[in-house]
């Protein structure tokens, strides 16, 4: 652990930050704690050539009783230090006051005050017991790579950066610059509970392992800053795969080509964690067993399968290609739309989406594209539909006999979300065009019998 004073807590500030200096502008997420207050100090007593601007910002959650004074405390800093300061209240209905949520609004009221005060960088004052406790949290709820060290030196924050100087310097070091400076500071009486996890590590866990090593500390730092390297090595491995991918990505659609890689189950599980991280981060991350289906199906790409993910997300694999696909209650009700069927009149072009089609007795004579079917007739046609594939369907082969066009849409290797939602003309009870992949080609009628034609036009 490095030592904590004046001078080194300097030097460890400008590895940090690098060319920052005193024109930077910070917000400090401050309560009055031990570990906010030593931050302050440190920060103040910088040299003029790096000390910031700094700016606190204090968050009254109006849990406890003491917290009015625990404000006027905090007040009353900032005008001895002589800083600009932010105070925010937490005013959600108390039935809503989790744990989770009071954190969340916590940051989001940090972010409001990064913003308002155009700051390059929050810093928190997180420290090495903080980290050691977040990692053992992480494991015990998930393991999940991903999800660890947990707290990182530096990290992306609302289009800025999230810096913690004291992840290197431990509680007891705090205790002991705050005693030496004679630093008054508040204590927050619920830490001393065991009603959250945190606190039931922080008072019986967590000090049998300190007993085991007195380095464990120093051990749980070199292994975040060690699995933060790996992680970014990692990453940048995984990213020459999603070059492979050709990832095409809209709003509620990613699709792409499955990479040829030789992976195990828990690389493309990492793989595809990290995937989800960096193209979906704001939705909610893959559980195990959703890894381990995508994982497994992209070991062997063949044929067409679909996992449901959460929050109606569907993750889809079709000979070695991928969809990553959501639909909302809008799109759901627009393909129910979509699905009624429509009845065309002869010798007239219909509209549909990005495309017309006409059923013709004769070409037109502007039309030079192709014609996609004809067939041979004694009478008029009397019932023309165009309306998408339902179960049963057949087409008729050339020889002849018939398929099911389910069948024929595997063997075109149309992907399971387009089947729904090709376009197929009917004419009487005989299917003449299927969207891409099927033309009518037989002509059985007499020869007094009138040719029609079927003309698409994009």
């Amino acid at each position: 652990m490095l030592e904590l004073s004046a001078e080194d807590f300097c030097t460890h500030w400008r590895n940090l930050v690098g060319n920052a200096n005193q024109q930077v502008k910070v917000v400090l997420a401050f309560s009055g704690g031990v570990d906010s207050m030593s931050l302050l100090d440190l920060l103040s007593r910088l040299p003029l050539d790096a000390r910031p601007q700094l700016h606190l910002a204090y968050f009254n959650h109006q849990l406890r009783e003491d917290s009015p004074a625990e404000e006027t405390f905090v007040r009353q800093q900032a005008q001895r230090y002589e800083v600009g300061l932010t105070v925010g209240h937490w005013t959600t209905d108390h039935t809503a006051r989790t744990e989770a949520a009071a954190r969340q609004a916590r940051y989001n009221f940090l972010g409001t005050v990064l913003a308002d005060q155009s700051a390059e960088y929050l810093l928190t004052a997180h420290h090495a017991d903080d980290l050691l406790e977040t990692i053992i949290m992480k494991l015990i709820r998930s393991g999940a790579i991903g999800e660890l060290p947990g707290l990182k030196e530096k990290t992306a924050f609302n289009g800025a950066q999230l810096l913690r100087p004291l992840l290197s310097y431990d509680k007891q070091q705090l205790y002991a610059y705050a005693k030496s400076h004679q630093l008054a500071f508040v204590e927050d009486q619920t830490n001393q509970t065991d009603f959250t996890m945190r606190n039931r590590l922080r008072h019986h866990f967590v000090p049998d392992l300190k007993a085991e090593n007195d380095q464990l500390l120093a051990h749980s730092q070199r292994f975040a800053n060690e699995l933060v390297a790996t992680q970014k090595l990692a990453s940048m491995q995984i990213q020459s795969f999603f070059k492979e991918m050709a990832v095409q990505q809209s709003s509620e659609h990613i699709m792409g080509a499955l990479p040829q890689l030789s992976l195990s189950n828990h690389e493309w599980q990492l793989l595809w964690s990290t995937f989800w991280q960096t193209y979906l981060p704001d939705q909610p991350l893959l559980n195990l067993g959703q890894l381990a289906q995508i994982a497994q199906l992209s070991r062997q790409p063949t044929g067409h399968h679909q996992i449901d993910l959460a929050d109606q997300w569907q993750f889809t694999q079709s000979y070695g290609r991928f969809e990553i696909s959501r639909q909302s209650q809008d799109s759901k009700q627009n393909v129910e739309i979509a699905k009624k069927s429509i009845a065309l009149e002869l010798d007239q072009w219909c509209q549909v989406s990005d495309f017309r089609i006409g059923v013709f007795r004769q070409l037109p004579a502007d039309y030079h594209g192709e014609i996609v079917a004809t067939f041979q007739t004694v009478q008029d046609p009397e019932r023309l539909i165009l309306r998408h594939p339902v179960t049963g369907d057949r087409v008729v082969l050339a020889n002849g006999q018939q398929q099911k066009l389910r069948r024929r849409m595997i063997d075109s290797k149309v992907p399971v979300t387009r089947r729904n939602s090709l376009w197929l003309l009917q004419v009487e009870d005989l299917i003449v065009w299927v969207e891409n992949i099927y033309n009518y080609k037989l002509s059985n009628g007499p020869e007094t019998a009138k040719i029609i034609y079927v003309l698409v036009d994009h």
